[in-house]
């Protein structure tokens, strides 16, 4: 035991006070096992901050359910959008002395009161928001009761709020429910989960285990030295060990530290409409600990792994000569291994059907893992096999191919934690494409604001058309209705609309009032003219929704107009109808429709919109695909591709820092060299240049390996998941773009560095 701590003290000391090169070994090892250790407590973070967002949730839920002696609360939730953030109206009216109060605020707003988010009373400080609501603010809403920290909502009193047939008007007993156990996701919900964590952590752990390697050759040099005063192989591995537990030791406590700063700044953050409050960022305990033991554990086994071919003798280390070929079939195991297990898994499918289990999403995730991590397999090995046939070229080029002739394991190690996000990213861009086009979700979610719709209840139907008239922002409205025309069994699907809007927004040409105009792809055999359909029209006070109003004869010389596609079309109906042809149309009895046309010349003009129809209260409401509502399935579906793509922003910025700090230590490890060649009149930019190529040559080859192994994935998981295979090559070569924008972005901030390294006093030894 003795022997044991005196070699432990002495790997102790080499790493902490073994001269300027140990220290700063220590400090870049440091760095970079403390980014890996911060992004995976942020990661075991995740599940506590769902939860705490959940409760907060549940803690204003209205419960509609009768309870003798409450007078129940009045309720209607609209929302609203302003400058691009979604705000979330509730308007609410007590119907007794008794009737309940959401969580939250101590009482019910009156007429003419509204309380506000901590958000959304900052927002209108600060801009004409506030004009849009002519409640006075009366106190703000308690953040235990705010979903998060920039969420904007407001609970507003209202004396004429009742029920009504057309609006979803909530007499509510109770507000909030207690916390539930999570319900367990479906299994494609589980699968994209799991996919996602996968690509997101595997690069992660590459970092890790990479951060603690670095200066090999250095540490190499040093054990070599010890061999010469007497120390054996079994001195040298144990102090080795403890060099690498130090620097990971220091590491999680550096980690731990950005953990709780970040956190701290956690609120001030939105990435994908989404903000953290900090209190929530707990890590939970059993996964905190599995990092806490991770980070020294694959510290030691990397820093004993890359002892294996290096034989420390009292004169020297092997590395000096060249190095042992990288053997090639283990690598390809791995990743045929997960092809297997997906092919596999498409065989039982075929055979049975998808079967509706987490085994089956876990059995695929298995797959998935497998040949991501082929990718930090197979790409020393690539970078390998492909440097050491390169020859001639450009000084700097020469320069970097044989620096990655002689040791390339390294930069290979840290690149394929960046060829691993990409790999994962285009899978996962065609799950999630696949997965929108099923759940009928905009997959870019394009928000389109040239159209309006605004639905008003027939007691403010005459000032929402006053406003509507005066507006500039408006180039054009029209009263829609949907309309069903029956002949039989068969159906067809009409929208009766004024021609100044049909001429404006469908460019129907020469529109004239009493005409029908019909897409051109639209086959209308089964409505021969002078056929009598009957006319349904949308009824509140209906159990089927739709009920008969009177008969139309289908008239002659229909006109056809171009199909018209993309996010500002309006192709929701089969015909379109002016209303001189359909006079025999009721009135409108509850609630009225409008399209509006925003005038685009006008900056701002769904603001100005909605601004204006706010004064008219919960009676209109606007919509624009920017405050679209889903239902539960589509939710979580949105919830887990946000949380994702935040975990690949954190992923991508820890390659970077990671390269980054790669390069820090190829500059200091190779100070006197480069001094040397400075001093001989090799141009500081020529060096610049060599490192940049010592970096983009892995990178270059790990794109390659990245989108054909993506591609592979995706090929096979949309096999599994029986869909066609989307792919879209414009965002896979902005994803490879990114990468080489990393690579100079990288390349940019080592200049510094090398202006320090290549002064003349860098020529000085000890």
């Amino acid at each position: 035991m003795r022997a044991w701590l005196n070699d432990f003290g002495v790997g102790v000391r080499l790493a902490v006070s073994g001269g300027r090169t140990s220290l700063a070994r220590f400090v870049l090892s440091t760095i970079g096992v403390g980014l890996a250790v911060a992004v995976l407590l942020l990661a075991a973070s995740v599940g506590p901050i769902l939860d705490a967002r959940a409760a907060r949730e549940l803690a204003t839920a209205p419960d509609m359910a009768p309870i003798a002696g409450v007078a129940p609360t009045l309720q209607v939730s609209l929302s609203s959008v302003s400058e691009g953030r979604r705000i979330e109206l509730v308007y609410l009216r007590g119907t007794g002395p008794n009737s309940p109060v959401p969580a939250g605020i101590p009482r019910l707003p009156g007429p003419g009161e509204m309380f506000v988010s901590g958000a959304l009373a900052e927002v209108m400080a600060g801009s004409a928001l506030g004009e849009r609501f002519p409640q006075r603010t009366v106190g703000t809403i308690s953040p235990d009761t705010v979903r998060d920290p920039q969420q904007l909502t407001a609970y507003l009193g209202s004396a004429d709020l009742r029920d009504s047939q057309a609006l979803r008007v909530y007499s509510v007993y109770k507000f909030g429910f207690p916390p539930r156990d999570g319900r367990p996701l479906e299994p494609d919900a589980l699968l994209l989960l799991l996919l996602g964590t996968i690509a997101v952590l595997i690069p992660v752990f590459i970092f890790l285990v990479s951060s603690t390697r670095i200066a090999g050759v250095e540490r190499d040099r040093r054990l070599s030295a010890l061999r010469l005063v007497g120390s054996d192989n079994r001195q040298i591995r144990r102090i080795a060990a403890a060099e690498a537990l130090v620097s990971s030791v220091s590491g999680l406590v550096l980690g731990a530290g950005l953990f709780l700063v970040g956190r701290q700044l956690a609120a001030q953050v939105t990435l994908f409409g989404a903000s953290v409050y900090p209190e929530d960022i707990v890590p939970v305990w059993w996964m905190a600990a599995l990092v806490v033991l991770a980070a020294p554990v694959l510290a030691v086994f990397a820093a004993q792994f890359a002892l294996r071919r290096t034989i420390i003798e009292p004169l020297g280390v092997v590395r000096h000569s060249k190095p042992t070929s990288r053997r090639v079939l283990w690598r390809l195991a791995v990743v045929v291994s997960g092809v297997l297990v997906l092919g596999w898994r498409v065989n039982q499918d075929a055979t049975t059907g998808p079967p509706d289990t987490s085994f089956w999403a876990i059995s695929i995730a298995v797959g998935v893992a497998l040949v991501l991590l082929g990718v930090p397999a197979l790409l020393p090995w690539l970078v390998e096999r492909s440097v050491s046939r390169l020859r001639g070229g450009p000084t700097s080029w020469q320069m970097a191919v044989r620096r990655l002739q002689l040791d390339s394991g390294t930069s290979s190690r840290v690149v394929s934690g960046v060829a691993v996000v990409l790999a994962g990213a285009i899978a996962m861009q065609a799950t999630f494409a696949s997965q929108a086009d099923d759940l009928e979700l905009t997959y870019l979610d394009a928000t389109s604001t040239a159209r309006a719709n605004v639905y008003a209840l027939q007691p403010a139907m005459a000032e929402t058309e006053r406003v509507l008239d005066s507006l500039p922002a408006v180039a054009a409205w029209s009263l829609t209705r949907s309309v069903e025309m029956r002949i039989g069994e068969r159906t067809m699907i009409a929208e009766v609309m004024s021609c100044e809007l049909a001429t404006t927004m469908r460019k129907v040409p020469d529109c004239v009032d009493g005409k029908v105009y019909r897409e051109d792809n639209i086959d209308l055999s089964g409505f021969p003219t002078g056929a009598k359909t009957t006319l349904y029209v949308p009824s509140f006070d209906s159990s089927s929704g739709m009920v008969a109003s009177g008969e139309w004869v289908v008239p002659g010389g229909i006109v056809a107009m171009p199909y018209r596609d993309g996010p500002d079309a309006y192709v929701s109906a089969m015909l379109l109808v002016t209303p001189g042809a359909i006079p025999q149309l009721p009135p409108v009895k509850a609630a009225a429709s409008y399209t509006v046309q925003l005038d685009g010349s006008v900056p701002d003009a769904s603001d100005r919109l909605r601004d204006a129809i706010g004064l008219l209260s919960w009676q209109v409401s606007v919509s624009t695909s920017e405050n679209r509502t889903y239902n539960s399935q589509q939710e979580t579906f949105l919830t887990i591709r946000r949380g994702l793509l935040i975990g690949a922003i954190f992923t991508l910025l820890l390659a970077g820092l990671s390269l980054l700090v790669l390069a820090v230590e190829h500059i200091r490890e190779r100070k006197r060299p480069l001094a040397v060649l400075a001093a001989g009149g090799v141009p500081t930019a020529v060096l610049a240049r060599s490192l940049l190529w010592q970096i983009a040559i892995p990178i270059a080859i790990g794109v390659v390996v990245a989108v054909s192994l993506g591609s592979l994935l995706a090929a096979q998981m949309m096999l599994v998941m029986h869909n066609p295979l989307f792919m879209d090559w414009a965002g896979v070569t902005t994803m490879a773009g990114a990468a080489a924008a990393l690579v100079l972005i990288v390349s940019l901030l080592t200049l510094p560095f090398l202006r320090s390294a290549t002064r003349l006093d860098s020529l000085r030894t000890e």
